[in-house]
C-alpha cells in the first residue's frame, strides 16, 4: 500500500506546481497569438454571407416556383428542403458583427424574389441556371475559406450540382 503524503513532507510544494502551470499554459496554448484565430474567421465572414445569400435567393426562387407551377412542387420539394437545411447550417456558423469593424460583417441582403418564367420548362431552366451557378460560387469559396469552412461548402456545393443535373442539366 502505497504511504501517504503528510503535511510538510519533502517534495514539490503546491505553489511551485501551480507557478509552472501558469507560466507553462500559454505554451501549451499553441504559437499563434489570439489576434490570428479572429483574422481567420474575419476572412470567412465574406464566403458565409454570400452563401447565406445566394440559399435564401435559391429558398425564394423554389417557392415561387412552387406557386407559379403548382404541378412542379411535387419535384421541387426534395432540393427546397435541402436548401433550408443548408441555410441553417450556414447561419449557425455567421457571427453577426465579427467581421474586422464593430460595423461590418454578418450583414446578410433581404432574399431577392425572382421572376418566375410562365412555362415550367422555362422555369427547371432557371432553376438549373441558378444551381449551377450557387454550385460555382461555392467552389470558389472552398479555396478562400478556412479549411471547416471549405469543407462545408464544398458538400454544399455538391448538393447544388447535384440538384442542377437532377433538374435535367448538367452543372
Amino acid at each position: 500500500m502505497p504511504e501517504a503524503v503528510t503535511p510538510g513532507a519533502p517534495g514539490v510544494s503546491r505553489r511551485a506546481v501551480l507557478g509552472t502551470g501558469a507560466f507553462a499554459l500559454p505554451l501549451l496554448s499553441g504559437c499563434e497569438p489570439p489576434g490570428a484565430v479572429r483574422r481567420t474567421a474575419h476572412a470567412d465572414v465574406p464566403a458565409l454571407v454570400a452563401a447565406i445569400t445566394d440559399e435564401q435567393d435559391l429558398i425564394a426562387f423554389y417557392e415561387a416556383a412552387r406557386s407559379a407551377h403548382a404541378g412542379l412542387a411535387r419535384r421541387l420539394d426534395a432540393a427546397l428542403a435541402h436548401h433550408r437545411e443548408h441555410l441553417a447550417v450556414l447561419r449557425r456558423h455567421l457571427v453577426p458583427g465579427s467581421g474586422p469593424r464593430r460595423d461590418e460583417g454578418g450583414a446578410v441582403p433581404a432574399p431577392r424574389v425572382p421572376q418566375v418564367p410562365r412555362g415550367t420548362a422555362q422555369t427547371l431552366a432557371a432553376l438549373r441556371e441558378a444551381e449551377a451557378r450557387a454550385a460555382a460560387a461555392r467552389l470558389a469559396a472552398v479555396a478562400k475559406a478556412a479549411p471547416g469552412l471549405a469543407q462545408l461548402m464544398a458538400s454544399i456545393g455538391a448538393c447544388e450540382a447535384g440538384h442542377a443535373v437532377a433538374l435535367g442539366g448538367r452543372p
